[in-house]
């Protein structure tokens, strides 16, 4: 099931379901081309992404016990000590 929401004449909020997602996409164009505010579209299924909760990294591991060693700290800074360096040679 997904539902799109959008803005109307005098910031009224409406609301529409549709449950495929191909007339969910096609309500969104026709909303948007016809000049409507804050079209956007969500849908209510677990399995889109990922489970809830997954946000959390404890003791390296995630919430259902996958190793989790990656890190944003420092990607675009200082290689770390087991990173592969590549260098390139101008000639």
């Amino acid at each position: 099931m997904f539902k799109i929401y959008w803005t109307a004449a005098l910031d009224e909020p409406c609301a529409q379901n549709e449950e495929l997602l191909s007339h969910a996409l096609a309500l969104v164009k026709e909303k948007r081309d016809a000049g409507f505010s804050f079209v956007s579209m969500v849908a209510e299924d677990p399995n889109q992404v990922g489970k809830p909760g997954v946000d959390a990294v404890v003791d390296g591991k995630t919430p259902d016990g996958q190793v989790y060693d990656w890190s944003k700290t420092g990607r675009a800074g200082t290689p770390r000590r087991k990173d592969k360096i590549v260098t390139r040679k101008d000639n």
